[in-house]
């Protein structure tokens, strides 16, 4: 009787251990099944969020001042992710349709000379990025740091820049005026104080009078409108956006 009532209490410790163990690995199965439940929302909202800054641009009737906005976002990632394990190189395409001399003031193009742009030539518009390695990971410090428009918002300011956008037409009418000396052509630009400082300390008339023409096909630029065409493509492995086509469709005002 007691070997019996021995058996069954082993039995039954045996029965426990089972139902304790069978318990835990159900808790850790449902614990590691939430955890990769909540990994994979946090995956989709990591790529959702991702896919937002740019499908935002998956329209008509862009701006050519959000296209620029788009093309540091791409130069941007494109720089600062550049070698990394798994990386793909997000491709945007801009296509000006002919519109390229619509831009220029005198029909000259010196600032969007392509008729295509695309990741690996926008920073002819946009400037490059400024990458720096710390830790092992890019970092990239500023935007844009070099290319034609900064180096001339750097000389002029961009306010002033704006204005010699805006005065191009009178800038030009001093500047192509052969029957002027240098010295005249600077004086009656002076006279129009559209600048702070004397035409001289800027190179002269001449010289203004092309970084002026650049930074109003820059305006025009901006100010030309463009459509998102064809779906935007993404990546198969990581669901991320990797490609976006654009067309100009004409200039603004």
């Amino acid at each position: 009787m007691e070997n019996a009532s021995k058996a069954l209490i082993m039995a039954a410790s045996v029965l426990i251990a089972i139902v304790i163990i069978s318990a835990f690995i159900l808790m850790m199965s449902n614990l590691t099944s939430y955890q990769e439940s909540s990994y994979q929302s946090n995956l989709s909202a990591q790529i959702a969020e991702f896919n937002n800054q740019y499908t935002t641009y998956d329209r008509n009737n862009i701006r050519g001042s959000d296209m620029i906005s788009l093309m540091n976002k791409v130069s941007d990632y494109n720089t600062r992710y550049t070698g990394e394990e798994g990386f793909t190189e997000m491709q945007i395409t801009i296509k000006m349709n002919g519109y390229n001399d619509d831009l220029a003031f005198d029909h000259t193009n010196r600032i969007i000379t392509e008729s295509q742009y695309t990741q690996d030539n926008i920073y002819l518009i946009v400037g490059r990025p400024t990458l720096n390695t710390v830790n092992g990971s890019n970092v990239v410090t500023s935007e844009v740091t070099s290319g034609p428009i900064r180096t001339i918002e750097n000389k002029y300011q961009q306010k002033y820049c704006n204005q010699l956008a805006s005065e191009i037409a009178n800038i030009a009418s001093i500047a192509n005026n052969n029957s002027y000396s240098t010295s005249k052509k600077n004086e009656l630009f002076d006279n129009e104080k559209i600048l702070p400082n004397s035409a001289s300390s800027y190179g002269g008339v001449s010289a203004i009078y092309e970084d002026a023409l650049k930074y109003y096909e820059y305006i025009q630029f901006k100010r030309a409108y463009f459509d998102c065409v064809g779906e935007p493509e993404y990546d198969k492995n990581t669901g991320r956006i990797l490609k976006m086509e654009f067309e100009c469709t004409g200039i603004g005002v």
